[in-house]
């Protein structure tokens, strides 16, 4: 849990602070690496004085954090939250603000910096009273995308053309997170899904299905498609084919579920009608993508109804073809879609 002290947050390994001039050694030793810089827009530090000024200057702006190991007590990257003026996108809106962070190559892959940013997250909406939150990252910055998506940020809309600190030109991608979305996954949990919980699957599947998907349906087609939930025995089969994930509200009821299996293929996903819109697909969808990297899955395949395929689209899955798929009696038209991790 983060708790705020005067000009610092602590996070159970971290330690958010201001930059200090005495950091300047530290701060070169991690930010002149080409590794770093480049692909976020900014150019690798050329010396401790090139670090000092870049402390003097950029890093004293207010809410600019130095990210120091509480193991070392070594600043080892940088998380900052900007508001006006700084803001990157032409979306925003008052009351709104941007997140930024970056951290050395020695410490990439440890999820520190997921650690920050849902720190921020926290003081962005306790303390600050902001209503959304941004961040951006350029195209091919893949390791940025992760973090925002473990964060709960949702893709919302990329601009081509954008011109760097570099002086090039690039396309930026926007993901957002609003305090709603935000307060909605603090109450909520993620377990796996056995035979016990059959009863509550189908219940959701169907309703879902009928209140849902039924906007892309014909009533008769949907109708079919939440037949195929009757079978306790086809649930089974199910279960011991794919490994499913529920998310949980705060009374441990089943809002929503999903599957992966060791092939990395993505089953399902079905989110309760009252829970719509509300980033438990993304939640669900980020623990299942999780757990394709655990199976050293590196391609993710599912088939998406018309109503999920913008969806998987907003995540970065792609459209293999359009096909007819077999429901109960009807055949009803879904969508391969695939993601490389």
């Amino acid at each position: 849990m983060e708790q705020k002290t005067t000009n610092q947050l602590t996070t159970s390994r971290l330690l958010l602070r201001p930059w200090r001039e005495s950091d300047a050694e530290a701060l070169y030793k991690y930010a002149k690496d080409p590794a770093v810089g480049p692909v976020a827009g900014w150019p690798p530090h050329t010396s401790v004085a090139d670090s000092l000024e870049i402390i003097r200057t950029v890093f004293a702006a207010p809410e600019t954090y130095a990210v120091v190991l509480k193991a070392t007590d070594e600043p080892v990257g940088s998380v900052g939250i900007m508001f006006g003026e700084g803001l990157h996108s032409a979306e925003m809106q008052p009351g709104e603000a941007e997140i930024g962070y970056w951290i050395g190559v020695p410490y990439w892959g440890q999820g520190l910096i997921p650690e920050a940013v849902h720190c921020l997250l926290k003081r962005c909406f306790e303390d600050l009273g902001m209503t959304a939150v941004w961040c951006g990252y350029y195209d091919g910055n893949v390791k940025s995308r992760r973090v925002m998506e473990k964060c709960g940020f949702r893709f919302h809309h990329t601009e081509e053309g954008k011109t760097s600190p570099f002086g090039d030109v690039r396309t930026e991608h926007f993901m957002r997170i609003t305090k709603e979305e935000w307060e909605s996954a603090q109450h909520l949990s993620i377990r796996p899904l056995t035979e016990q919980d059959i009863p509550e699957m189908r219940e959701l599947f169907c309703t879902t299905v009928l209140a849902v998907n039924s906007m892309d349906y014909t009533k008769e087609e949907a109708e079919d498609w939440a037949s195929c939930g009757g079978s306790i025995e086809h649930w089974k089969e199910l279960l011991a084919k794919n490994d499913y994930i529920g998310a949980l509200d705060g009374q441990d009821s089943i809002i929503g579920f999903s599957s992966m299996n060791a092939e990395g293929y993505l089953h399902s996903m079905f989110v309760h009608k009252d829970w719509q819109h509300k980033g438990v697909a993304s939640l669900l969808l980020l623990e299942v993508e999780k757990m394709a990297y655990r199976y050293g899955v590196h391609k993710i395949s599912t088939e998406a109804s018309i109503t999920a395929c913008p969806f998987f689209k907003k995540r970065g899955y792609r459209v293999v073809k359009e096909q007819k798929a077999k429901a109960n009696r009807l055949w009803l038209t879904n969508y391969v879609m695939e993601k490389t991790l």
